[in-house]
């Protein structure tokens, strides 16, 4: 199971990819990162079950995020 921890670790990776790279395409393969919006509370999420000793929702949480955006 991945901890909070990474999680958190891993959320904040992909808020700065979210913004060096919004969207992009390369060999007409189009990307889009995660919304920033949905990062930021997602940590705020994270960062509270930390604070509280990892007694939140952990993975259950990582589905409140919605689909990611194509």
């Amino acid at each position: 199971m991945t901890s909070p921890n990474d999680l958190l670790l891993a959320t904040n990776a992909a808020i700065l990819a979210c913004l060096t790279a919004q969207d992009y395409t390369i060999a007409g393969r189009r990307k889009t990162m995660a919304q920033l919006t949905q990062l930021q509370e997602f940590r705020k999420s994270l960062m509270d079950e930390i604070s509280n000793g990892g007694s939140g929702g952990g993975m259950a949480t990582l589905l409140s995020m919605g689909e990611p955006a194509v």
